[in-house]
C-alpha cells in the first residue's frame, strides 16, 4: 500500500492537489494513526511534503482488494459519490450559502485534496485523499457505542448546519441544485432493484427485536395497533423502504446517508466538553428527507433512557439550529413537520440499525467469507448476543410508543 501511494503521489501533486506549480518531494507513513471503524475500505495516514517544503497531513482511503466484496458492497459507487460530493455538490452548497449574507456559521468538513475512481483494472490505484484533521485536535468520541447528551447535541447541531446548506441552495438556485444531485448513485439497491440481502433477511433481523419485545411486555404490546402495523411494514420491507426513500418536497435535502458517531469527529475544550463537530465519509449520500439522517443517528447512538428523557430536547436542538443556519427568507421544516417526517422515515432507519447496531456491539466479529447467504443471516442474528437483541427491541418499542409507523 505504501509503495502504491508513493508511485501515485508525484502525478497527484503535479496535477495541483496541493496547489499550482508544486512538485512531489516525499511521503512519510504515519503509523501512529490507524483507520478506526473503517471496514469498507483501507485507510492510511501520512505526511506529504511538496517541493516548497510545505507539509500536508493526509488520510488516504483505498478500495478493498477483494473484487467480489467490492462489487457486493458497491464500493465503486461509494467512491463515486464521495468524490462528487467533495468536487461538485459541497462546493456548490457552500457557494450558495456564501452568496446569501447573514449566516456565518458553517459545518466543519475536512479539506479534499484528490479523488480517483477509474474502477475495473484500475481499482487498485483508485483513492480518495483528505486532510487528516486529528493534528487539529478533532477525534472520534471515546465512547464507542452510545454517546452522552452533550455529544448528541453538538452532532445534531452540525447535522442541522449541513442540512441547512441544501435549503439555502434550493432557494438560491433550484435548477442547478437539481442538476448536481443527479450525479449521486444509489447504494441501497443493486442493479436488479434488490437490497444487499434478499429473501426474508430483513424480516428476520426485525423479528429478532419484535420477539424480544413481546417476551418482555407481551401484555402491553401484543395487541398494539402500531406494533401490528410495524409487523406489516416488515413483511413488505423492500417496497416500504422504496416509498420512504422517494423524495418528498419541499423538505428533501442532500442527506449525509451514514450519519453515525463513527463518521463525525469532535473538537474539545480544555474541560473535555465538545465545542465543534466535523462531518466526513460521504460515500452513501442521497436526496431525501432530513429525517433519514436524524432517525439513523438517534437510534444508533442513544440508549432507551436517553430517548425517554431527552427525545424532545434533541429534536428541538436540531430544529432551532436549522432555523439559525439559513437566511430568514429560506423555508425550513418546523418541529411539527420534522416529527411527521420521522414518523415516515423511522422504519427505514430501523432496517439499517437492526443490521449495524449489533455489529457495533460485537467485540469479535469473526466473519467467515466462505459463508453462504443463509449462514450469513444466522451469523447476523447472533451478533451482539442478548444485549443487542434487547437494544433492537428497545428501538421497536420507541417507534411503537411514538406511533412512528406512518409509512
Amino acid at each position: 500500500m505504501d509503495s502504491l501511494i508513493r508511485e501515485e503521489l508525484p502525478e497527484i501533486t503535479s496535477n495541483g492537489a496541493f496547489g499550482k506549480n508544486l512538485k512531489y518531494d516525499s511521503f512519510e507513513l504515519n503509523k501512529e494513526y490507524v483507520g478506526e471503524d473503517q471496514y469498507m475500505s483501507t485507510v492510511l495516514f501520512g505526511t506529504v511534503t511538496t517541493s516548497d517544503k510545505s507539509q500536508y497531513q493526509v488520510v488516504i482511503k483505498l478500495k478493498l482488494r477483494d473484487e467480489e466484496l467490492r462489487v457486493k458492497l458497491k464500493i465503486d459507487y461509494q467512491f463515486h459519490n464521495e468524490i462528487i460530493m467533495y468536487e461538485k455538490i459541497i462546493p456548490f452548497l457552500f457557494e450558495c450559502h456564501r452568496s446569501l449574507k447573514g449566516i456565518e456559521d458553517w459545518p466543519s468538513l475536512p479539506r479534499f485534496f484528490y479523488g480517483s475512481n477509474k474502477c475495473g483494472e484500475y481499482s487498485e490505484k483508485d483513492l480518495i485523499m483528505l486532510e487528516n484533521v486529528k493534528p487539529l485536535g478533532y477525534q472520534l468520541s471515546k465512547e464507542r457505542l452510545f454517546i452522552d447528551y452533550d455529544h448528541l447535541v453538538f452532532a445534531l447541531r452540525a447535522l442541522a448546519k449541513f442540512h441547512g446548506l441544501s435549503y439555502t441552495a434550493k432557494y438560491k438556485d433550484p435548477n442547478h441544485f437539481q442538476r448536481v444531485i443527479m450525479d449521486l448513485r444509489d447504494t441501497q439497491f443493486d442493479k436488479d432493484g434488490q437490497r444487499l440481502f434478499k429473501n426474508d433477511a430483513f424480516i428476520r433481523l426485525g423479528k429478532r427485536g419484535v420477539d424480544r419485545l413481546l417476551e418482555r411486555s407481551g401484555d402491553i404490546y401484543r395487541d398494539n395497533e402500531h406494533l401490528q402495523r410495524f409487523n406489516q411494514l416488515l413483511d413488505d420491507g423492500d417496497n416500504t423502504i422504496r416509498r420512504v426513500l422517494y423524495p418528498r418536497e419541499p423538505f428533501s435535502i442532500v442527506c449525509h446517508g451514514d450519519f453515525n458517531r463513527n463518521n463525525v469527529m469532535f473538537l474539545y475544550d480544555e474541560t473535555g466538553l465538545p465545542v465543534d463537530v466535523l462531518l466526513f465519509d460521504f460515500g452513501t449520500p442521497r436526496y431525501g428527507s432530513p429525517a433519514l439522517d436524524i432517525s439513523f443517528f438517534l437510534y444508533m447512538n442513544t440508549t432507551q433512557n436517553m430517548r425517554e428523557s431527552h427525545w424532545d430536547d434533541l429534536l428541538n436542538e436540531y430544529c432551532s439550529t436549522l432555523v439559525k443556519s439559513v437566511p430568514s427568507r429560506v423555508r425550513v421544516p418546523s418541529r411539527t413537520e420534522i416529527d411527521s417526517e420521522i414518523a415516515i422515515c423511522a422504519f427505514r432507519e430501523f432496517s439499517n440499525v437492526s443490521f449495524f447496531l449489533p455489529h457495533q456491539m460485537e467485540t469479535d466479529l469473526n466473519y467467515n467469507e466462505e459463508m453462504n447467504e443463509e449462514e450469513t443471516i444466522e451469523w447476523l442474528l447472533q451478533l451482539g448476543g442478548d444485549n443487542a437483541t434487547d437494544r433492537v427491541a428497545d428501538i421497536i418499542q420507541h417507534i411503537v410508543d411514538m406511533k412512528y409507523t406512518n409509512v
